[in-house]
């Protein structure tokens, strides 16, 4: 999987990654495996996001109201802004990862918390539609209400950072893309962490026994999905997959994936395609890290690591779009 694409590898791992990493392979992967994916199997996990937000205390360090963008309910999360910071007057729309499936803005929170105070800016974190109440094609259409209702209503339409992680970051994307299919004002950055970049997993051109020591996510449970992803008659706007779209339709885009995942093949082909299209791309791998691990942020010191990463990404990003303007 090497290619000419500039990729940083970060190999310093914390006591808790590795404890957490053998805990989720020990106990979680084996659950997932024979975790039933009918109706009562995924309205088990979708009771996640309720259990999380009864047992969780809401941090103090930031304001948390509730909001709705075209229609799409979720959260927003307003943290003190920094002096004369890039990205004053920018805002942050996010996507929660879970397969489709199940996690809302309450398992995100911590995350979005993070992004909040290392940014500044306002982090509107999504509560869109999943299985099986619509296929995949109805959370991105629910992810582009909330982009088009956002263009109306933030301070600077030219500053918005879309982010999610998993299949959150396959939301994000497709908001991208689709956003300059349709001619609107593109974002100024994507944040992807681990983000599901094609919902062909078992893809030929994939090594299927690497992407088996993913730590906890088994593609097996993950092909089953997959008829329940693309059900019902409605196609997903632009390319199913990705990507596979033209790499000109996308903004500057920030990626990261573990070494191990499932998620770490198109994430590279990505940033390859990025690359040699001249687009701006940067990519982090990490060692000895599960999926999605932003998620861990405050708990983890890689999860807070990298979302710092991503936000100078962003910042850098805002830059670029305001000298282009100028000039």
């Amino acid at each position: 999987m090497s290619f000419r694409a500039s990729v940083t590898w970060h190999d310093r791992t914390s006591r808790i990654a590795l404890i957490l990493l053998w805990i989720v392979r020990i106990l979680v992967k084996p659950i997932l495996s024979i975790w039933p994916s009918n109706d009562f199997g995924i309205g088990l996990l979708g009771r996640l996001s309720w259990v999380v937000d009864k047992v969780t205390p809401r941090p103090r360090s930031v304001q948390i109201v509730d909001a709705d963008l075209g229609g799409v309910p979720g959260e927003c999360i307003i943290s003190p802004k920094p002096v004369d910071d890039p990205l004053e007057d920018a805002t942050i729309l996010y996507f929660h990862g879970g397969g489709f499936i199940f996690c809302g803005p309450s398992t995100h929170r911590q995350l979005c918390v993070q992004l909040a105070l290392d940014s500044g800016a306002p982090v509107y974190s999504m509560d869109y539609r999943q299985v099986p109440a619509v296929p995949i094609a109805g959370s991105v259409h629910d992810a582009m209400n909330a982009y088009t209702a956002l263009l109306e209503t933030a301070v600077d339409p030219t500053r918005i950072i879309v982010g999610g992680d998993s299949a959150g970051g396959y939301l994000a994307v497709k908001v991208a893309e689709i956003a300059a299919r349709r001619g609107l004002q593109r974002p100024a950055a994507v944040i992807g962490y681990s983000p599901l970049l094609s919902l062909d997993l078992d893809d030929s051109g994939h090594d299927l026994e690497y992407m088996k020591k993913d730590a906890y996510l088994p593609i097996e449970a993950l092909e089953k999905l997959r008829p329940r992803w693309l059900a019902g008659q409605e196609a997903i706007e632009g390319e199913m997959n990705p990507v596979d779209a033209d790499p000109d339709l996308f903004p500057p885009m920030f990626l990261s994936a573990a070494e191990f995942e499932l998620t770490r093949p198109d994430v590279e082909d990505m940033t390859e395609r990025l690359t040699d299209a001249g687009k701006t791309v940067e990519t982090h791998l990490w060692r000895e890290q599960i999926h999605a691990w932003p998620v861990l942020a405050r708990a983890l010191p890689e999860a807070m690591e990298l979302i710092g990463l991503s936000t100078r990404f962003a910042r850098r990003a805002v830059v670029a779009v305001d000298d282009g303007r100028a000039a």
